[in-house]
């Protein structure tokens, strides 16, 4: 499988990423614990070499048991996790990145993943109360200790990625984009080429809609992640992007796919991956 080296950092990605939120199952159905860690082993043995998480998902569970399908193979992957999501005991979810904030954050990663540094930290949202100036101070100074090595954003407008690559060294750029949903293309990815930086989408599939299994009447469960995502939310936005699958022919996520690995400023796609045919599938595209 292609792999490309992140921004200007030593970190080698596989142009296809193990995205870590389904796996936890938490907001996710369907989803058997002992099939997902056996895809998990199955990508690393399938050439994929980059695994993203964030404490958030499963509020902690994605991590754990990452760190623990990874730990044999650890030297021959990328790690990538986040900090500036945090939860109380009731699971409601704050942003912080402040500095005591991304301290805790990045010790309770450490510890669920087995791991003494993260290859990429990345802040997973803005933090509208906390400076991009103590943030980014703190991020720099874990990566001149060693704790990370590279820093990476996800989600920041261009206004707030000028800013924080004006505090720091910034490796790569997390945001959503696919087949369907490419407001990346206006400011982002153009931005991200100006300063060098590598681009990795995440929402790949579209939460799953562009796998071409869903149908007109479909509704989100209350535990479903999907009921936030405005092509599920909002019913004409559903039924358009239906219209814009089913022309995709018999595999549109194969198409999906190809759309997002023919363009060059796409160095890593993440997809979520729980199941061994899911991955066969998604591999398959680069082979």
């Amino acid at each position: 499988m292609k792999s490309t080296l992140v921004g200007g950092s030593k970190l080698l990605f596989s142009h296809l990423g193990y995205g870590g939120w389904a796996l936890s199952g938490k907001g996710w159905h369907g989803v058997n614990d002992k099939e997902a860690r056996a895809t998990v082993e199955a990508s690393v043995a399938s050439g994929i070499t980059f695994f993203d998480t964030a404490p958030v998902y499963g509020f902690g569970r994605s991590e754990e048991i990452l760190g623990e399908v990874l730990r044999s193979c650890r030297a021959d992957v990328v790690i990538a996790s986040k900090c500036g999501l945090v939860w109380d005991n009731s699971g409601h979810v704050t942003h912080s990145l402040s500095r005591d904030s991304i301290m805790r954050s990045l010790e309770s990663s450490l510890k669920r993943l087995g791991t003494d540094m993260i290859d990429l930290y990345q802040i997973h949202w803005p933090d509208p109360a906390t400076p991009f100036s103590e943030t980014m101070a703190v991020l720099s100074e874990l990566k001149s200790f060693g704790a990370i090595r590279e820093i990476g954003v996800c989600n920041l407008s261009p206004e707030q990625l000028e800013t924080a690559c004006s505090l720091g060294e910034i490796a790569s750029y997390q945001g959503l984009y696919n087949y369907l949903q490419r407001e990346a293309e206006d400011k982002i990815l153009p931005l991200c080429r100006e300063k060098k930086i590598s681009f990795i989408s995440y929402s790949s599939l579209a939460q799953g809609l562009l796998g071409g299994d869903f149908r007109e009447g479909f509704i989100t469960a209350r535990s479903d992640v999907r009921r936030f995502n405005p092509l599920f939310a909002d019913e004409n936005a559903f039924s358009r992007s239906l219209s814009k699958v089913a022309a995709l022919g018999k595999k549109p996520s194969h198409k999906a796919l190809s759309f997002l690995a023919e363009k060059e400023d796409v160095t890593c796609m993440l997809v979520s991956m729980t199941k061994r045919k899911h991955l066969d599938e998604n591999i398959s595209v680069l082979y």
